[in-house]
């Protein structure tokens, strides 16, 4: 359970003999319900989804015997006490429906045992009644003293809730609703009261504080942190206090708080140090002023005192400050105080900013010496979330909570909505601001390119460091949201735009169908960034960010937009009125498309890096909005093969695979076999080119068409195996920009035979999976790769695919085989004349590749002087080592094996002694 590659774990573990051992801050998730499986918990069965994020777990030692094991007061006493603090924490009732076993969630499970829980809960109940909770040496109590403050104890207690176990209030003799608000709460240990009193005289801020301090002692509380009912600690600065207390911190020093001034929305950058956490110890004394000092124990000189990065706001605006001066007049008629409180007594002057969040790994000792940290809060960047809605009323609430968890902000637009979209995002505290489009009855007229433009304009303004574009119908998983934050805030380059992969998901937010989109959403922020044209469907990524520095992550999006019928016929019908000439996507049908196959949504794991791009790799991408966009572009290209096409397309169209895929024929010179396709698969993109080129223009004319990230070329004489495209697809993600596979021999004579082993002698079944040393000789691609080296060569008659591919390798792509992607190679070498005239094509291609390559004659003639007995060599080494059971195939077609070299030797010479031409160049895919 402390193993974080363990996968599981709880937040306490109380042992047989007593001991509460905290694993896990509460605030955070810990891995202890597993699955939910028949719950019987009227909790889970209510709030439904990951009980793991609303319960807090308590493991009790067993000795491995769960249910015959003897559990000893001891234990059933700690627990209970454990029990008792955990729910006057969180606020909950000490009850069945509150306090429930593993069995109640799992019902496959035996947990906990032979655990008494109603004996567990008659115990929590008496200690939270009589507030005699067990004592606790490492609990922390927030010493809050407090005057007519009903309308600041809301968030006070909330604040305090993220650190301390308890609270200790004094109230100093309030005219208002403070004392029943403190006395109320669960989280309220202890209230110390003063009497009532009309006006703040006679205020002794000293007094108040020593007696907070002692009621802290009486109670053997460990450490003490003094808040006041005006200010406020941040989530992340909490539980970085809370572990920095409980882990590093030392008794005999004080610690001190940065203390910044808000103003309304905004903040004084310079803060102050106020020393308001320390060690609780009998007869320490603070103070000694009536009023304005540090509530310091004596004795704890200046070597004593150590600042830390922990931020508290101090709530202040035009209204508060005025209220606080009748204070002080009251409290301090003769201005005795007036110095050291006097700068709490003017409006700010200074350099103000907008809060962000803490910094993930911003250490808690400030090591600069007390000299401020780079920008107020550490130095981290300030993230804001761009909101582009329309007609989102519904998802304004559950959006907002998915935000907060790695946002400092939210900018967002409403875009002529007719309901309260606007009204609910005016109305957060997380929105720094709304920007409005006229009020429209429908979606004619969306400009989502300008929408984006302005709020990414608006968020440079609001001051934001780094922005996310995140629609009102998408998520961020909470695992995921934690690993964004930290990653803006230690690792994101400026210079990158970064790539979230995008799940469509059906039915509810566990369940998707389709993860095939990436949405490069996420950098920089910069004045000025002009964000490129189109109304629709335009990757929202500065013009200034190159391609070549846009980088995948392992982050990830929940886009819930298709999770039912209803949700998906609105998408089609928002789309049909904001494009309906179809200038901005060409078919909009794929939105209604039934979903596939369900896969369960898995919880990011721990430890998981986020880059999956180390290195800077070109990404051509998919229009924003194109949620269902193929992953994998098959192009299978053809000339007169109206027999064979058919079976070859039918073999790639019904693969299964876990990413969509999207199937392009490109036929040249034949309309029959053009026809064929039409006829057959009516649903398929075909290319036709009126006149017979070769292959490399048609290959180029397919990645024209292809939308996928990664390409691959079947062929028409070639059938796919079942799987073959889900190994293919599984190569690729690992990160291999060239992938080959298994070829089987599909023309069964012996010429046919002999043409296969000459072939794909490198690719035989028996040939195990593996990384490559060079290049492959047949694999497919990531498409990017192509564009970068400008496609095929358009005047080669074969090896156009060779020579891209030792391209490639030169320039440091990686190639890797995968045994398990299988295809049937139909040779049309059935006789030793075909078998002769294909390979003395072959081999002028080859005399072309080397030349191309070598850029001289020079080397030629000894290259072809040892072809020959090389070939042979090469090809029957290989079919020992992996042909296996093909081997007496290979032998009996050794004679042919060798007229195949000869005939391809003959036709490298052949092309050798002819006079160069100027070639056609490269034919450019775009």
């Amino acid at each position: 359970m402390v193993d974080p590659a363990g996968g599981v774990s709880s937040h306490y573990l109380v042992t047989l003999d007593g001991r509460t051992i905290q694993l896990v801050d509460e605030c955070d998730a810990a891995r202890h319900a597993g699955r939910v499986r028949s719950p019987s918990a009227p909790l889970v069965l209510a709030e439904g989804g990951d009980p793991n994020l609303y319960t807090v777990g308590i493991e009790l030692e067993d000795g491995g015997d769960p249910s015959g094991v003897r559990r000893p007061d001891e234990q059933y006493a700690a627990a209970a006490s454990l029990i008792s603090r955990i729910a006057a924490r969180w606020g909950f009732a000490l009850d069945r429906e509150h306090v429930i076993g593993h069995r109640e969630v799992f019902a496959a499970k035996d947990c906990p045992g032979n655990v008494d829980l109603d004996r567990l809960i008659r115990e929590a109940s008496a200690a939270a009644t009589s507030r005699d909770v067990a004592p606790v040496s490492q609990a922390v109590a927030c010493l809050t003293p407090a005057r007519n403050a009903e309308g600041e104890l809301e968030g006070l207690l909330a604040s305090a809730a993220g650190f301390a176990d308890l609270v200790i209030a004094l109230d100093d003799g309030s005219t208002d609703s403070t004392a029943p608000i403190l006395e109320a709460s669960p989280l309220v240990a202890q209230l110390l009261e003063n009497p009532r009193r009309a006006t703040y005289s006679g205020w002794d801020d000293a007094r108040n504080r020593q007696r907070l301090l002692e009621a802290a002692i009486e109670r053997d509380v460990g450490w003490v942190v003094y808040l006041d009912a005006d200010e406020r600690i941040d989530p992340d600065d909490a539980a970085a206090l809370r572990d920095f207390l409980l882990a590093d911190a030392l008794p005999g020093l004080a610690y001190g708080l940065r203390l910044y001034r808000m103003w309304g929305d905004d903040v004084l950058t310079e803060p102050r140090v106020v020393y308001r956490a320390f060690q609780a110890a009998p007869g320490l004394v603070v103070g000694g002023e009536r009023l304005h000092f540090n509530p310091v124990p004596g004795g704890l000189g200046a070597g004593r005192l150590l600042r830390t990065t922990i931020r508290v706001r101090h709530l202040d605006s035009e209204e508060r400050l005025a209220e606080r001066r009748r204070k002080y007049r009251e409290a301090d008629p003769d201005g005795r105080f007036e110095a050291a409180g006097g700068a709490m007594l003017t409006r700010p002057e200074g350099q103000f900013a907008k809060w962000w969040r803490r910094p993930s790994a911003l250490a808690v000792l400030d090591t600069d010496s007390g000299e401020g940290l780079e920008r107020m809060g550490g130095g981290g960047r300030r993230l804001a979330c761009l909101l582009p809605a329309r007609n989102a009323a519904a998802e304004i609430e559950d959006y907002l909570e998915s935000v907060a968890a790695f946002a400092d902000l939210v900018v967002a637009l409403d875009d002529g909505s007719t309901d309260e979209t606007a009204t609910l995002l005016a109305g957060s505290a997380l929105v720094a601001r709304v920007l409005r489009n006229p009020r429209r009855d429908t979606y004619a007229g969306w400009n989502d390119r300008a929408n984006r433009q302005a709020l990414l304009d608006a968020a440079v303004q609001e001051g934001a460091d780094w922005v996310i574009f995140l629609d009102a119908d998408e998520r961020i998983d909470p695992p995921d949201a934690t690993a964004l934050r930290r990653f803006v805030d230690e690792e994101a380059d400026a210079g990158c735009a970064y790539g979230l992969r995008v799940h469509r998901m059906i039915g509810d937010r566990e369940h998707f169908d389709a993860s095939g989109l990436w949405a490069f959403r996420l950098f920089a922020a910069v004045a000025g960034a002009q964000l490129p044209g189109g109304r629709l469907h335009a990757v929202p990524v500065p013009r200034s960010i190159p391609a070549a520095r846009w980088l995948r992550t392992s982050l990830r999006i929940q886009h819930l937009a298709s999770m039912t019928p209803e949700r998906r016929s609105a998408r089609l019908s928002k789309y049909e009125e904001a494009d309906p000439q179809r200038r901005w996507q060409r078919d909009y049908s794929n939105l209604v498309e039934e979903p596939g196959a369900l896969r369960e949504w898995v919880p990011r794991a721990p430890n998981v890096d986020v880059l999956l791009d180390r290195e800077p790799v070109r990404h051509r991408l998919l229009a924003a909005h194109d949620r269902d966009a193929p992953v994998l572009s098959a192009i299978v290209i053809a000339g007169d093969d109206e027999a064979t096409i058919e079976a070859s397309v039918r073999s790639v169209v019904e693969q299964e695979c876990p990413e969509p895929f999207e199937v392009i024929v490109v036929v040249s010179g034949s309309p029959g076999t053009a026809s064929v396709v039409r006829v057959r698969f009516p649903d398929l993109q075909l290319v036709e080119l009126p006149e017979r080129v070769l292959p490399g223009a048609a290959r180029n004319a397919g990645l024209e068409r292809a939308r996928g990230e990664y390409v691959s070329f079947p062929g028409s004489h070639v059938a796919l195996r079942p799987g073959s495209l889900a190994a293919r697809l599984a190569a690729h993600d690992r990160g291999f920009t060239m992938v080959t596979g298994s070829i089987l021999n599909g023309t069964r004579t012996r010429s046919g035979w002999a043409s296969y082993f000459l072939d794909h002698s490198s690719a035989l079944p028996g040939r195990p999976s593996g990384e490559l040393a060079g290049a492959p000789a047949h694999c497919s691609y990531v498409r990017s790769a192509l564009e970068e080296v400008g496609g095929f060569r358009a005047d080669l008659r074969a090896g156009e695919d060779t020579a891209v591919n030792q391209e490639l390798h030169r320039r440091g792509h990686g190639a890797f085989r995968e045994q398990g992607i299988e295809l049937v190679h139909f040779s049309r070498c059935s006789s030793p004349w075909r078998l002769a005239s294909h390979h003395f094509v072959r081999g002028r291609s080859m005399t072309r590749v080397f030349l191309l390559e070598r850029g001289s004659r020079r080397e030629l003639p000894r290259f072809l002087a040892g072809y020959s007995r090389r070939r042979l060599s090469d090809t029957e080494a290989r079919v020992r080592r992996w042909g296996g059971e093909l081997w007496p195939e290979y032998r009996r077609a050794r004679l042919l094996v060798a007229i195949g070299v000869a005939a391809a030797s003959a036709g490298a010479a052949f092309e050798a002694l002819r006079p160069r031409r100027g070639g056609a160049g490269r034919q450019a895919a775009t």
